[in-house]
């Protein structure tokens, strides 16, 4: 709010203010932010995925599937693919950033550590082939209906929120966000035993700390896999202690 304020008196009259003195000031973050994540079991993701209006669906499948930010995903161009590869990756170069006057442009990824690369399976192959086809290396992949980058209010407002009305009255229980997607993403890799500092790596997180602490949690799932190996670990110690 104050930074809106000040910004109108900068606009109004430069004598007055030449500068406003929040444009580099974050807010802090609270300590009750997990509770605002939501995480989508896949029967639930795809239960909302058949809500989604068709040509968003591709767009949704490739923010779930590969834990990008939404301003990553929606600033892929074809030269950030390589398909003709044994391994196939994706590689995270820019995201749209927002002007202090208004406005989006394309800048450097969010931190040094989102500036990364990412395998692709067979699935996303496909899917970013066919929104790669017959566009110029630094053409957008995912546009809008009309061309050009797509909104993410718009997107909401057009998109999303038809998915969720229906998703929810189809017997969806949840309410996630855009973002929770990125959320569910990182979930999954959990359940699947992937490591924490592999997740950190393709979640682009600066620090491991952040990854533990946002979905840290979700660990307690792995607690049978610990006490089997503590179990295996043990009675491999038995025989010598009984000679």
């Amino acid at each position: 709010m104050l930074y809106s304020i000040f910004q109108s008196a900068v606009s109004a009259d430069p004598a007055l203010r030449d500068s406003n003195p929040c444009a580099h000031t974050r807010l802090p973050k609270g300590n009750d932010t997990e509770d605002d994540e939501v995480f989508l079991e896949p029967e639930e993701y795809a239960l909302l995925k058949r809500h989604v209006r068709a040509d968003a669906v591709d767009i949704v499948d490739a923010l779930v599937s590969t834990g990008l930010r939404w301003g990553e995903v929606t600033a892929l161009q074809p030269r950030d693919f390589t398909f003709a590869s044994k391994r196939p990756t994706l590689r995270v170069q820019r995201a749209w950033k927002r002007r202090g006057e208004g406005g989006t442009f394309l800048g450097a990824p969010k931190t040094k550590k989102s500036r990364r690369t990412l395998v692709l399976t067979l699935e996303q192959v496909q899917l970013f082939q066919r929104r790669c086809l017959g566009k110029q290396p630094t053409d957008l992949v995912f546009t809008a209906p009309a061309g050009g980058a797509w909104h993410s209010g718009v997107f909401y407002a057009h998109r999303w929120k038809p998915a969720l009305d229906a998703a929810n009255t189809a017997g969806l229980t949840k309410r996630p966000r855009i973002h929770d997607l990125r959320h569910t993403h990182a979930s999954w890799l959990i359940a699947g035993k992937v490591p924490l500092p592999v997740i950190q790596a393709r979640l682009g997180h600066e620090s491991i700390t952040t990854t533990v602490d946002r979905y840290g949690h979700l660990l307690e799932a792995s607690d049978d896999e610990v006490v089997a190996a503590v179990e295996w670990a043990m009675s491999a110690m038995i025989p010598d202690a009984m000679t």
